[in-house]
């Protein structure tokens, strides 16, 4: 493994970490409130949340999975790029249920029944959703570049399946597909080697 190579992983893991910060603090979540009925209330931390959180944690989750792969010196595989869609999709649901907003409360949202109703219809879903569809972009471009059918059909399920589930919110869909497909580009640019065919 060469220096530049794990220099480059390096770099990509602060930037993939850096992105999926950002995305913490801009979405919405759920945190405890005494004044609404089901002991839950949502806060945007940003008029525009809905939006960002998609795209940062979609290119963040590919250059995570990106930069893991040039830092150990792997081959950055398709298979292994199926982590990137699942990771953004987890990381949404974790931020909603206030992870970052309110860390300290997090479990006991966590485990209010009223929340998980909220959590699988409300902006956390459709973040998740948007995060899915852009994380999915990383597993369908390297299983076609290196001809892999098997990771070629999951990650184009876990595309479909993240279009379907977050149909009813087509913007976070939009914004998570060109966050990712930002960052899958940015890894073909300076990592020709494990991203171009």
């Amino acid at each position: 493994m060469s220096l530049r190579s794990r220099l480059l992983g390096s770099a990509l893991l602060v930037v993939g970490v850096t992105a999926v910060g950002l995305a913490g603090t801009v979405a919405p979540a759920f945190v405890p409130s005494s004044s609404a009925a089901d002991g839950i209330a949502l806060t945007a931390p940003a008029p525009l949340s809905s939006l960002a959180a998609p795209a940062l944690l979609a290119a963040g989750s590919v250059l995570l999975v990106g930069g893991a792969a040039a830092a150990t010196g792997g081959d950055g595989s398709a298979r292994a790029a199926l982590v990137a869609p699942a990771f953004g999709a987890v990381a949404a649901l974790a931020f909603g249920v206030g992870l970052v907003a309110a860390p300290g409360s997090a479990p006991a949202t966590a485990t209010n029944p009223a929340a998980h109703a909220v959590l699988t219809t409300g902006p956390p879903a459709r973040i998740a959703a948007g995060a899915a569809v852009g994380g999915a972009v990383a597993p369908v471009v390297r299983a076609t570049t290196t001809e892999d059918t098997v990771a070629l059909l999951a990650g184009s399920v876990l595309l479909l399946a993240a279009l379907a589930a977050g149909a009813s919110d087509p913007l976070s869909l939009v914004t998570g597909g060109v966050g990712g497909t930002v960052a899958v580009a940015l890894l073909w640019a300076v990592d020709p080697d494990r991203w171009r065919p």
